[in-house]
Order: C-alpha cells, then sequence, then structure tokens
C-alpha cells in the first residue's frame, strides 16, 4: 500500500528537519566552515539525494537556519509592540542564550559564512524599520543601517570578549542608548524617534 500525500509531506518535512538539526549540532562542535555534505548527512541519518531535495547546497542549508532565526526576530518584534529596533533585545538574549555556537562560528578568523549571511538579516531588520518611522533619502537610510548594524556587531563581539558580560538586557539598553542619538542626527532632522523604555543602568563604581 503507498503512502498518502500527507503521510509523504510528513516525511520530507521531518527529514528537513533532521538535516536543520545536523546543521545546528555540528555547528556547535566544529564551526561551519568545515562542515561538508558527507558530515551532515551522516548526522542527519538521511540519504545524500534527500539532502539534495531540500537544499542545494551547504551554503542554502545556512540562510535557511538564518531565515528562521529572522522569522522569530520580526515575531518577537511585533509582540513587543514594534517599537523602533526592538528585535535587538531579542537578537542579544538568543545570542546570549547560544553562546557555544557564535564561538565557534564568529569567534574564529577561519569562519566568515555565518558573520556574513547574519550581518545581511541584521541590515535587512534595520532598513525595513527604519523606514517605518522615517522617509529619509537613500543615502541617509544607507548609512543609518550600515551604522546600526555595524554598532549591533561591536555590540555583541564587546560583549562576547567580556570576562565579565553583561546580561542581554543591560547590554541592549547601552546600545540603544548609543545609537539612537546617532540616528536622530541622521534620519530625524526634526522630531525625535519615538525611543522604548530603556532600562536605567547602575552607576559605576
Amino acid at each position: 500500500m503507498s503512502e498518502t500525500p500527507s503521510a509523504l509531506d510528513r516525511r520530507a518535512q521531518r527529514s528537513r528537519e533532521l538535516i536543520l538539526e545536523a546543521l545546528f549540532a555540528l555547528m556547535t562542535e566544529r564551526g561551519y566552515e568545515r562542515l561538508t555534505i558527507q558530515n551532515l548527512i551522516d548526522r542527519a541519518g538521511v540519504g545524500r539525494a534527500t539532502f539534495y531535495a531540500h537544499f542545494e547546497s551547504k551554503e542554502e542549508l545556512l540562510a535557511t537556519s538564518i531565515g528562521r532565526l529572522r522569522a522569530w526576530l520580526v515575531q518577537m518584534h511585533r509582540a513587543a509592540g514594534g517599537e523602533p529596533l526592538g528585535f535587538t533585545l531579542p537578537f542579544f538574549q538568543h545570542l546570549a542564550s547560544h553562546q557555544r555556537i557564535y564561538r565557534m562560528t564568529v569567534a574564529r578568523e577561519s569562519e566568515t559564512s555565518v558573520e556574513r549571511h547574519i550581518r545581511q538579516m541584521l541590515a535587512e531588520l534595520v532598513r525595513e524599520d527604519l523606514r517605518r518611522w522615517r522617509s529619509p533619502s537613500a543615502a541617509r537610510l544607507d548609512l543609518a543601517t550600515h551604522y546600526v548594524v555595524g554598532a549591533l556587531w561591536a555590540s555583541f563581539i564587546w560583549w562576547m570578549e567580556s570576562p565579565q558580560p553583561l546580561p542581554p538586557e543591560e547590554l541592549n539598553a547601552l546600545f540603544q542608548q548609543l545609537t539612537f542619538p546617532g540616528l536622530e542626527a541622521t534620519l530625524a532632522m526634526g522630531n525625535e524617534l519615538p525611543r522604548p523604555a530603556l532600562l536605567k543602568l547602575p552607576a559605576a563604581a
């Protein structure tokens, strides 16, 4: 008796999930650049033909994984009321809860692909968000997008290298306090951007 279409769909979806889970597990162990398709299918327990039925390449698999992160950040942003750059706190929380994988895929000089994909994702999110609040010229929007993404990434790297990393909430508050004045200077040219409530940080000792 042949399988029904719904059963085949479920099996295909399960295979896809196994491959994505294998990517996550293997990146945590050895980074991304050194991974091979063979490593992935061995860990996922699927055949090479099954892998290529879902993904054209290892790069497309990574892009799909980053796409899921993007969708989650958008969802969390909306849940927070859509405040300006409201995805940054969930982003920092995500990084904090997945430190191992980012130390293996970002902190190493030989690793470049994960950083490239995440920075592209952040640029898309920032650009879309800034357009909602302002209608700047193309040059101003481009500069502001690069400015925010650079500040986000620098904050993340600083946090990873810190001997006593701040909680994500404090890191996000510092990031916003540093970033919003520059955005207002570049984009607003008038009224301030609507700011989310910021944490009151403790005074330096």
